[in-house]
C-alpha cells in the first residue's frame, strides 16, 4: 500500500511538471498560431475644451514595434470628450498617444485615466495605474527636447566632443529634475534611457550624414576613437522597459557591426549582396545577450518581414527560434509574420482597405466619402487593366536620385508592356524641383505633390515620412507590395513586375 501510494505521488508530481512546463513553454514563432498578448490594459479619459480642435474627433494609440510596424488603435470621441482603449502592451513600453501625449509608458494589467485640455495642450493629468511616472514623464518633456543641433561639417571628433558636452549638460538637468521631483525607480529608468538613446543615436547617425554632406570618411584610427561609445551603448540595452527607440538605435548599432566585420555589403556595387549570414553576425554582436536578440530581431524584420518575405524565415526558423528567446520579441515578431502571411496569401484585403474602396462597406451606403487628396487611388481607376509602379521622392533626396537610372532602365525593359511607371515629387511644385525633373528625360506620370496629397500618402500607406517609397499595384489595382526595398536597381523588382505582366 505504502509503495502504491508513493508511485502514484511520483505519478502526480510528474504531470504536475509537465503541466508547469508545458505552461511556461515560450510562443510559438512562425507555426501561424498567435501568442500569448498576454494581460490587456485599459486607457480612459476626457478632453476638455474639444471646440479649440474642433476637427479632431479621433484619437489614436501607436504601439511602436519593428520598423514599419506600428499597431494602431483608434478610439471616437463622445461629444462630451470621452475616450476608451483596451490594448495589450505585452512588456512594459513606451507608446504614443495622438494628439494626447507624444509618449507615455504602459505595462500589462495598467488601468490609466487621462485628460486633456486643449486649451493647455502642454499639461496632461493623468489618474490611476502609473499616473505620477507619466506625470513626471509629461513634465520633464517639457523641458527636455532631446535634439543635438551640432553642424554636421564639424569633424568626427570635434562633433563627438561637442555632443558630449551636451549630453553631460542633461544629465546634469535630469539629476536636478529628479530630485526635484522625488521620482520613482521606473521614471529614472525612463528618462536615463531616453536621454542616452538619443545622445547614443545621433554619434550613430553622424558619421553617415557627415560623410554625405563632405564626403570624408572616418580613417581607421579616427574610427577606433569615435565608436569607443558603444561599449557604453551595449551596456544600457535591457528588456526592463521597450523603448521606443530602440529599434531604430539597435538598428544603426547592427549597421556598425556588419560593416566592421563585412564593409562590403554597405558598398554601391554590392547593393544586391546577400545578406544570409548577418544573423549569425547578430547573434554574437554583443557579450550583452538581450541586444543580440534584440538585433536579431531588428534583422529579420528589417530585411525580410518589411520586405514581405517569409521564405527565408521559413527555412530558418530553427535558428531564429533558438536564437531570439525574449517572450516580448517573439511575440512582436510573430504577429509580424503572420500579418505578412496573412497579406500575401490575399493582398485585396489591405489594398482595398488602404485605398478606401472598401468606405460604403465600412461607414455605410448614405456615407458621403471624400477622398479628394487619395491621388493614388485616382491613378489607379485613370490606369486600368495595367500594372503600377509607383515611386515616392524628391529631387532632393539623395537616394532617391540615384535610382533615376535604374528607373530609366526599368522603362526601356517594359516599354512595350502594359505597365504605367508613376513618379509622385514631394518638391515636384518649386522651380528648381520642376529644372531637375525636366532633365531627367524620365517617360512615365510625373505628379507635384501638394502638402494635403503627401499627408494623405503618409498615413493612408504608413510610409513614416520616408523616402524613396514604392507602392506596386497589379492589373486589377490590388498592392501586392509596398516598401523601401522595392528600389528600381534591385533585380527582384524587375522580376516581380514580369510576373505581374504574365498574369
Amino acid at each position: 500500500m505504502k509503495l502504491k501510494t508513493i508511485l502514484l505521488l511520483f505519478l502526480i508530481l510528474l504531470l504536475s511538471a509537465c503541466q508547469q512546463q508545458k505552461e511556461t513553454k515560450t510562443p510559438p514563432m512562425f507555426s501561424g498560431e498567435q501568442s500569448d498578448q498576454g494581460e490587456k490594459a485599459i486607457i480612459t479619459g476626457k478632453v476638455f475644451n474639444r471646440d479649440v480642435y474642433p476637427h479632431v474627433k479621433w484619437l489614436e494609440i501607436k504601439l511602436l514595434d519593428f520598423y514599419g510596424n506600428e499597431t494602431k488603435h483608434s478610439s471616437p470621441l463622445t461629444e462630451d470628450g470621452m475616450f476608451r482603449f483596451e490594448i495589450y502592451p505585452i512588456t512594459v513600453r513606451e507608446i504614443s498617444f495622438v494628439p494626447v501625449e507624444d509618449r507615455i509608458v504602459i505595462a500589462p494589467g495598467d488601468s490609466l485615466y487621462i485628460e486633456k485640455d486643449f486649451q493647455n495642450i502642454s499639461h496632461t493629468h493623468f489618474g490611476g495605474t502609473n499616473a505620477e511616472l507619466n506625470q513626471h514623464i509629461n513634465a520633464f518633456r517639457n523641458k527636455y527636447l532631446g535634439r543635438y543641433s551640432q553642424p554636421f561639417e564639424l569633424s568626427f571628433l570635434e562633433y563627438k566632443e561637442r555632443v558630449k558636452e551636451q549630453y553631460d549638460e542633461t544629465l546634469q538637468k535630469l539629476a536636478v529634475f529628479q530630485q526635484e521631483n522625488n521620482t520613482s525607480e521606473t521614471f529614472n529608468t525612463w528618462a536615463e534611457k531616453q536621454v542616452s538613446l538619443d545622445y547614443y543615436q545621433t554619434l550613430f547617425i553622424y558619421p553617415y550624414q557627415h560623410t554625405i554632406r563632405t564626403k570624408k570618411e572616418l580613417t581607421k584610427e579616427e574610427r577606433e576613437k569615435y565608436y569607443d561609445f558603444v561599449k557604453e551603448f551595449e551596456k544600457g540595452v535591457d528588456n526592463s522597459m521597450m523603448m521606443a527607440n530602440y529599434i531604430e538605435a539597435v538598428s544603426l548599432f547592427s549597421r556598425y557591426k556588419v560593416e566592421e566585420s563585412n564593409p562590403e555589403l554597405f558598398e554601391k556595387e554590392n547593393v544586391n549582396s546577400s545578406w544570409n549570414g548577418v544573423l549569425e553576425k547578430m547573434k554574437s554582436s554583443s557579450e550583452n545577450n538581450y541586444l543580440s536578440q534584440l538585433a536579431s530581431a531588428v534583422f529579420v524584420s528589417n530585411f525580410y518581414l518589411s520586405a514581405h518575405k517569409t521564405d527565408w524565415i521559413d527555412s530558418n526558423r530553427t535558428m531564429i527560434n533558438e536564437t531570439i528567446t525574449d517572450p516580448f520579441l517573439r511575440t512582436t515578431i510573430n504577429n509580424k509574420y503572420n500579418q505578412v502571411k496573412a497579406y500575401n496569401a490575399n493582398p485585396r484585403v489591405y489594398s482595398d482597405a488602404v485605398l478606401g474602396r472598401n468606405a460604403i462597406e465600412i461607414h455605410g451606403s448614405g456615407s458621403l466619402i471624400t477622398d479628394s487628396a487619395n491621388i493614388v487611388k485616382h491613378i489607379l481607376d485613370s490606369n486600368p487593366g495595367k500594372v503600377v509602379y509607383v515611386d515616392i521622392g524628391a529631387t532632393w533626396c539623395g537616394p532617391c536620385m540615384e535610382q533615376m537610372p535604374y528607373s530609366k532602365q526599368l522603362h526601356e525593359d517594359f516599354s512595350d508592356k502594359p505597365i504605367t511607371f508613376v513618379y509622385l515629387w514631394l518638391d515636384g511644385e518649386t522651380e528648381r524641383g520642376k529644372n531637375i525633373i525636366a532633365s531627367l528625360d524620365l517617360p512615365g506620370v510625373h505628379v507635384a505633390l501638394t502638402d494635403k496629397e503627401w499627408q494623405d500618402i503618409v498615413k493612408r500607406f504608413n510610409t513614416g515620412s520616408s523616402i524613396p517609397y514604392y507602392l506596386l499595384f497589379d492589373k486589377n489595382g490590388v498592392m501586392v507590395d509596398f516598401g523601401n526595398h522595392l528600389i528600381p536597381s534591385h533585380p527582384d523588382t524587375k522580376k516581380t513586375i514580369e510576373k505581374l505582366l504574365e498574369k
